[in-house]
């Protein structure tokens, strides 16, 4: 795992917290002069460029999806006053949020809501051969939102709000977590779920969606390293491991599967992906 893939997920994952480039380079497990070397090296960009962009391209989202108060907007994207959030927003999309958020015809040529730095997957050699299990039926409860190639590195945002406004939720079962995809279209673009299954999907607070799993079997890839690999260990199962065997999943949801062991905080733990198999 490098330095830089543990230093995106971070940033990508806690924007909206006060964080600096020392506690980055510590989640990378190096020195600030080598991060900001490999950084370079890696993306063409600075760490705390990265930092930057990512929060103002959440709140350019947020105010495209009409988010009423741009104070709001500014403290949940790592801003601290309305000031600071609005010269910062001027300085990169060249129109202030203001105008933004009033003027859908301004939208297109201000911003392009794409990946910053985007990084190609890799095939994964080392991934493990999987295991079948049988799971379901579940319900999992937590928060939803709609993605595609422009903004699924927006995810870690998602489990961020989650545990921040919710925190362990009524009812919950242990303390795995799910990582829920759906509704895919076809075109690249699907729903995903952050959440923890439940007992019930009666009596949760306001704001939370759920998902009802039926009892299925599974192809089961266990990940046991960062989080910051997911998107290689995806890449690697639906591009190498299920066409060599000759799978075709089932027309169901799939799902990221985090045990008790994996630290929200670090992205160490490892994780599971789950394909359901054809009944």
């Amino acid at each position: 795992m490098t330095p830089v893939d543990k230093a995106l997920w971070f940033i990508d994952g806690h924007f909206a917290e006060p964080i600096d480039l020392d506690q980055i380079a510590a989640v990378a497990g190096v020195s600030r002069f080598h991060l900001c070397r490999c950084f370079a090296a890696a993306t063409g960009g600075t760490v705390m460029r990265r930092l930057r962009h990512v929060r103002l391209h959440a709140a350019a989202r947020m105010l495209a999806d009409g988010a009423p108060d741009i104070l709001t907007v500014a403290i949940d994207c790592g801003y601290g006053s309305h000031a600071a959030f609005t010269h910062a927003f001027r300085n990169h999309f060249g129109i202030p949020p203001e105008r933004f958020r009033a003027d859908a015809r301004l939208r297109p040529s201000a911003i392009s809501l794409q990946e910053p730095y985007p990084m190609q997957p890799v095939i994964l050699e080392d991934l493990a051969a999987p295991r079948i299990e049988t799971a379901g039926p579940l319900v999992i409860a937590g928060l939803s939102d709609s993605y595609d190639a422009g903004n699924v590195a927006t995810i870690p945002a998602l489990w961020q709000r989650l545990m921040q406004d919710y925190g362990c939720l009524p009812g919950q079962i242990g303390g795995i977590s799910y990582g829920i995809c759906y509704n895919g279209d076809g075109q690249g673009r699907f729903d995903y779920l952050a959440g923890m299954p439940v007992e019930s999907a009666h009596d949760l607070p306001a704001g939370l969606q759920t998902i009802c799993l039926p009892a299925r079997r599974y192809l089961v890839f266990a990940w046991p390293g960062h989080i910051s690999q997911i998107r290689n260990v995806v890449h690697t199962i639906w591009n190498k491991a299920l066409p060599e065997r000759g799978i075709t999943p089932a027309a169901a949801p799939d799902f990221e599967r985090y045990p008790e062991s994996f630290d929200g905080r670090t992205g160490d733990g490892g994780f599971e992906i789950w394909i359901p198999l054809p009944d």
